[in-house]
């Protein structure tokens, strides 16, 4: 089962490469990462493709929140 979950980041690029780096250190199975920037300012919208079951999902919505630069995580 894969679960998607979305991320809207302060710091754009650093901040998109910061949760990317941290989710591989982690090791979670992570299927595909998609960046999306926001017109106007440095937010950046992150889409995490999660291979497993709701529990990974949370797992790394955990992990990303622990990040400063992270405003909101939710998981679709």
């Amino acid at each position: 089962m894969e679960n998607r979950v979305y991320a809207r980041l302060d710091q754009g690029v650093d901040s998109f490469l910061r949760v990317a780096t941290t989710l591989r250190r982690k090791e979670f199975n992570i299927k595909a990462l998609n960046m999306v920037s926001s017109s106007g300012d440095s937010d950046v919208n992150m889409e995490v493709l999660v291979e497993g079951s709701r529990h990974s999902a949370s797992d790394v919505v955990n992990c990303i929140l622990k990040l400063a630069d992270v405003k909101e995580v939710r998981v679709l």
